[in-house]
């Protein structure tokens, strides 16, 4: 392991809202001991949070055992989700603390553990580095942590390929990514309903379009995991050139098998520097559609969110 004197430390003020955070939290406990337990982890997962969001790496604090009182009451825990990957656990260290105590309950199901240095006024945290496992009832001194680099490096891995974007102008010369189909070979026979609102949606886009002769549109189902009752969700883009040059987008999300959406679903559109343009959430909700023009030669993406799950396609007109 890295001597920590050589290692990449990174050191985080401590704000106010994460004070605000950690007080709500530890009201919710009677016991001082556990209160100050869980005000402290609660300023460790504030401070990898936002050092991970610093380095581009999404995390989803409120799918984490940490955010839960329940689970503050019955275990030491501060962990923090990284979506699409898994759980890191952020570790509070006292000053002048050489040996982290690791509780036994985060010694397994963890993608790493961040050691998280609290000064006494608790006004600044500093990431001194991480180990990548444990074993159960596990001490780690301070000058064997691994360098936050090696963090970010492994966070940073993609286990899979980067999908190349999809041309749509090709779509309209019947040149189709085979991931994208037709929405009557899309949904089975039982989705009636469903094919007829696509089908609708559809319609509108030719009726209000210059062009009323030419109107393409394709799905491809998602599977957001367990969060969405393991029911795919169907993804629709339809197109209607306006002219040469513009044509019309229809983005249409809806559920496959089931009535509703999953709640808290996000659909967003995302332009060419990744910033959300567009963008709703289910709420009780039996579809999403998102309609906008795009000149031939933009690019966009479309990104579905559900929990610590997304799908994130990349388009270019």
């Amino acid at each position: 392991m890295s001597n920590l004197s050589e290692s990449l430390t990174f050191t985080v003020p401590i704000s106010l809202s994460d004070h605000a955070l950690a007080e709500e939290f530890r009201a919710k406990h009677s016991n001082p001991v556990k209160a100050k337990q869980v005000y402290l982890n609660t300023l460790a997962v504030a401070a990898v949070k936002f050092y991970l969001r610093c380095m581009g790496i999404e995390t989803n604090w409120l799918a984490s055992l940490s955010w839960n009182p329940v689970m503050q009451t019955v275990m030491d825990i501060a962990d923090l989700q990284v979506i699409g990957q898994g759980k890191v656990e952020c570790m509070p260290v006292l000053p002048n603390e050489k040996v982290i105590h690791i509780p036994p309950e985060v010694c397994s199901d963890r993608i790493g553990y961040v050691a998280v240095q609290l000064d006494e006024r608790l006004r600044e945290a500093t990431l001194l580095g991480f180990v990548k496992s444990v074993n159960e009832y596990s001490s780690v001194a301070v000058n064997e942590l691994r360098s936050l680099e090696e963090l970010i490096l492994q966070l940073s891995e993609t286990p899979e390929k980067v999908k190349q974007p999809i041309h749509l102008s090709k779509w309209l010369m019947n040149v189709v990514n085979e991931d994208w189909q037709t929405v009557e070979s899309l949904l089975s026979p039982q989705s009636s309903e469903l094919a007829f609102r696509f089908r609708a949606t559809e319609q509108t886009l030719t009726q209000n379009s210059d062009n009323s002769t030419i109107s393409v549109q394709k799905g491809t189902l998602l599977n957001l995991g367990q969060q969405s009752q393991t029911k795919p969700i169907a993804l629709v883009v339809g197109l209607t050139p306006v002219s040469e040059q513009e044509i019309n987008i229809c983005v249409k999300v809806c559920p496959v098998g089931q009535k509703y959406l999953p709640e808290e679903l996000e659909v967003m559109v995302l332009d060419d520097l990744s910033t959300a343009v567009m963008q709703a959430t289910a709420r009780n909700t039996k579809s999403i559609q998102l309609n906008f023009s795009s000149e031939v030669g933009e690019h966009f993406s479309i990104k579905v969110v559900l929990g610590d799950v997304n799908f994130r396609e990349i388009f270019t007109v």
